[in-house]
């Protein structure tokens, strides 16, 4: 394999045009294609330095979250300590908080069970060059961890995926011009109090920092998801999460078609005998049961609770406590 000569003066033209050549040439022949952006460099340089103190490259095909800190605060290259500490504290929670959502019951205080935690804790790995970029990498995923959380589908997704993924639908719904709220309350909404707290924190601190992020998601299988979150855009968020009021939850008994069911989500579907279909989470205790119930009359006892928006919008949490087969 021949070296690739060293990028030339920017402004010798021709020696430019040349270096590209030879690039171009080098992909013919299967050389590896050279980075392109900050990002691919970044990866190009790790995978340098794990390769040379022996490091197996198996070890960082992870998940991978590339956030840059972007806007005025940070042109110079830096950002206070403070505003970097509690971003990156109140990105890390609003992910576990996120995750425990979408894979079960939202709670308002119990703690976030440890397997879920570990399975969505990131590491802050390398910087690379940006206004301000941090480089983090999930942990590593083993089949244990798409036991307990993937769906039985063609292509590996952890809880990981899942709630970034849902962070990031919420950061590009509050990027869409002239679009009202609603959208993003069917977000939010679902995530109960406990992840909206913490969405909050995070868009209250980035608020007060006058700085916005630029986001790059990259799963195992290699597909990238990027997204940009301006200050406006964060604005909107934490207002929506900082005036949303929850009341007290209420239990009411319900009878009906238990006509879908999730024991890797913890979500059923409900359709009463008055017509109504309920959505809602499950206990964690009867989440690995559900398979008794699916397509059955059933008697549920569920915990009901109203988020209030900005704006007078409400959304209704449903959490089922518990089932009881009925007899036809």
């Amino acid at each position: 394999m021949t070296p690739r000569a060293p990028m030339p003066d920017p402004s010798d033209k021709d020696a430019i045009r040349q270096w590209m050549r030879q690039i171009r040439n080098s992909r013919a022949h299967g050389q590896p294609e050279a980075p392109t952006t900050p990002e691919e460099f970044s990866v190009v340089q790790r995978k340098r330095l794990l390769r040379s103190i022996g490091v197996p490259l198996e070890e960082t095909e992870r998940r991978r979250l590339d956030v840059a800190l972007t806007g005025a605060p940070t042109v110079h290259h830096t950002v206070p300590v403070s505003t970097l500490g509690a971003f990156l504290t109140n990105l890390q929670e609003s992910v576990s908080a996120v995750a425990q959502a979408v894979c079960g019951r939202p709670t308002r205080f119990a703690s976030i069970p440890r397997d879920i935690r570990e399975a969505t804790a990131l590491s802050a790995a390398a910087t690379y060059p940006s206004s301000f970029g941090v480089a983090m990498y999930g942990p590593s995923a083993d089949e244990s961890q798409y036991d307990l959380f993937g769906e039985p589908s063609g292509h590996l997704h952890t809880i990981l995926d899942e709630a970034v993924n849902k962070v990031l639908d919420i950061v590009d719904l509050s990027e869409g011009i002239g679009s009202s709220n609603d959208l993003l309350t069917e977000q939010l909404a679902p995530l109960g109090q406990r992840a909206i707290k913490h969405i909050g924190s995070l868009t209250a601190g980035l608020t007060d920092a006058g700085v916005g992020v630029r986001v790059a998601w990259q799963a195992r299988e290699g597909t990238a998801r990027r997204s940009d979150w301006s200050p406006s855009g964060v604005q909107r968020v934490r207002l929506l999460c900082e005036e949303s009021e929850f009341t007290e939850a209420e239990i009411i008994r319900v009878t009906g078609w238990l006509g879908a069911a999730s024991s890797f989500r913890g979500k059923v579907e409900i359709r009463t005998d008055s017509g109504e279909d309920i959505r809602a989470s499950t206990d964690e205790e009867l989440t690995g049961r559900l398979d008794e119930y699916f397509n059955k009359r059933v008697e549920a006892n569920v915990e009901v609770e109203k988020v209030v928006f900005a704006g007078g919008r409400e959304r209704r949490l449903y959490s089922v406590l518990s089932l009881r087969k009925l007899t036809e």
